[in-house]
């Protein structure tokens, strides 16, 4: 049996030949429940679109679509478990090309952790393209074959549904169709259906669609009422009313509501007209942040992301939007594709370390001013006081989410190891960065041997320009200093297998803790602050926020960012 522990991690499948992917190939991830695709124009961003609209469809659009003579083809890679050998080798047989008196389920086990890929030809049929083992007879051969043919890609008995990056709601003649395109045409008339037709239960517009639209448009406006009626023209167009403007056509309104009034026709109106529940669908969504404030592009990918959740469906979209990414890398069930091409070859990378993040700003064309636009600003300064404050907040108001409620940025950048703080960096760039974005808190360490030492002038300086009400001094040395004995205890002995009588106190390093115990010697804290706090911060309950003033902080700093998100 072959080496597998040889080969790379299995990937979801491979694409070859088709747009900007060569015959050289490029691997795509595992698919997610929300998959964010991101990266500079004409890189392949539709080209991901277009390969979940072949699984989906079978469009055969995409595998006419040669590239140098050649067809396009999609390689999957499946890692042979005992259970998928049980599928494959039959348990009643034996003899024959396997050998006699031996059980072929048998003869099948020895290739498990091997893979088996196949791919999709012209005609839409799974063919075998490699078996990870040399020199293996043809009967089993046959019986790979056989399995192959009846594997289903994850998104097949789906529907696919697509908005593009052009779109527009426009009003329109009468028209009996129920199709909404992907660049919108079709949505009036579906509307007006919905609404006037008397085999339509209007209630879907008029009440379900209505409140679904406020969830994403509140507090910036509440819509009183959605109708259809016919305009100068004897076309039909959407009009809104609100108790402040009073009746408005959607032809006057903006961008952003008309592609959050998309979306959600889209999610809810068209599984309801086509009777299917909302989780055979996969969505494709592209560029839905163009002409939509910040605050709601993030109440509206939130609500896609709580949407996905509840209905256990795909989502994938293509973005330029930092706010976007800032969500989502910080979620569940989801995953930032970075598109790009090296040395004339496209590659696609999982985002999923903060670094990474960081290197795709320039592609992103991301800008100082978009600090601006966050409902609220929590200036740290560096990873592993983000890890702590967010664990704290979770434990005390799971409601709040990073990335939409409220952002976490560090002061402390030029700093290569988080070692210590540049305090002429802070004085100099931290004070005009506060005053960019009123709805801002800063949390600092106290520093200093005891509870009395006095602080220092940058200290004292940034609490008088910010405002005591807006900063968080720790009460012990450190932001450390907050985790409790059992914490620390809990930590050292199940992911180190530590057992140790250690004590600390609230005006020491907190790295000394460890080094002056011989046990715990070798765990040098400084040198991998966030490491080390990503794995503390599990060990972390809600009834261990109560060192000194802990709990008074982190329930201030919750009201604040409720207050900033008008909750």
């Amino acid at each position: 049996m072959c080496n597998t522990s040889k080969r790379e991690p299995m990937k979801n499948f491979e694409i070859k030949n088709y747009k900007c992917f060569g015959e050289e190939g490029a691997y795509i991830p595992q698919f997610k429940d929300i998959n964010v695709i991101i990266g500079k124009n004409n890189t392949g961003k539709s080209s991901i679109i277009d390969i979940v609209k072949f699984l989906t469809t079978k469009n055969k659009d995409f595998i006419n679509q040669k590239r140098d003579g050649k067809t396009p083809s999609l390689i999957f890679d499946y890692r042979l478990s005992s259970e998928i050998i049980r599928q494959i080798f039959p348990s009643n047989t034996s003899g024959g090309q396997l050998g006699y008196g031996i059980n072929h389920q048998e003869y099948g086990l020895q290739f498990e952790g091997d893979i088996i890929s196949f791919s999709i030809n012209e005609t839409n049929r799974n063919f075998l393209k490699i078996v990870d083992k040399d020199n293996i007879p043809n009967e089993a051969v046959r019986y790979f074959e056989s399995y192959v043919s009846r594997v289903q890609t994850i998104f097949d008995n789906k529907n696919f549904i697509h908005l593009t990056a052009e779109r527009d709601i426009q009003p329109e003649i009468s028209d009996n169709t129920s199709e909404v395109k992907p660049n919108g045409i079709g949505t009036t008339n579906l509307i007006q259906q919905i609404i006037n037709k008397s085999d339509l239960d209007s209630r879907l517009v008029e009440v379900v669609l209505l409140e679904e639209l406020n969830k994403i448009t509140q507090p910036d406006i509440n819509f009183t009422r959605i109708l259809v009626q016919l305009n100068d023209d004897n076309k039909w167009e959407i009009y809104f009313e609100n108790q402040i403007d009073g009746r408005i056509p959607l032809s006057k309104m903006g961008s952003g509501i008309k592609t959050i009034l998309l979306v959600l026709i889209l999610l809810i109106i068209k599984p309801k007209i086509e009777s299917r529940n909302a989780s055979t669908y996969v969505f494709a969504l592209e560029e839905l942040e163009n002409n939509l404030h910040p605050s709601q592009q993030r109440r509206l990918y939130y609500y896609l992301y709580n949407f996905s959740q509840e209905n256990k469906c795909n989502f994938f979209f293509t973005t330029h939007s930092n706010i976007v990414i800032d969500l989502y890398s910080k979620l569940e069930k989801t995953q930032i594709l970075h598109i790009s091409r090296i040395d004339n070859k496209t590659e696609i990378k999982t985002i999923s370390q903060h670094s990474d993040l960081n290197n795709i700003l320039d592609d992103l064309d991301i800008k100082a001013s978009d600090i601006l636009q966050s409902n609220s600003i929590i200036w740290v300064e560096g990873p592993s006081d983000r890890t702590y404050i967010n664990k704290w907040i979770s434990l005390l108001d799971p409601e709040l989410v990073e990335g939409y409620h409220y952002s976490i940025m560090f002061y402390g950048g030029r700093l290569l190891s988080n070692l210590s703080l540049d305090y002429d960096n802070l004085n100099t760039e931290l004070i005009p960065l506060l005053k960019l974005n009123r709805n801002c808190f800063v949390v600092m360490d106290r520093d200093g041997k005891t509870i009395g030492t006095k602080l220092n002038d940058t200290k004292t300086r940034i609490a008088r320009e910010i405002g005591e009400y807006n900063i968080w001094i720790t009460k012990g040395r450190e932001i450390e200093n907050y985790l409790t004995i059992n914490t620390i205890h809990n930590w050292l002995e199940k992911s180190y297998l530590i057992t140790t009588n250690i004590v600390v106190n609230d005006n020491s390093k907190f790295e000394t803790f460890f080094e002056n115990n011989t046990k715990t010697s070798k765990i040098k804290y400084n040198l991998n602050k966030n490491k080390y706090a990503l794995e503390l911060a599990e060990f972390i309950t809600r009834d261990e926020i109560s060192n000194l003033d802990l709990k008074q902080k982190v329930e201030h700093l919750i009201k604040l960012i409720k207050l900033w998100n008008k909750q």
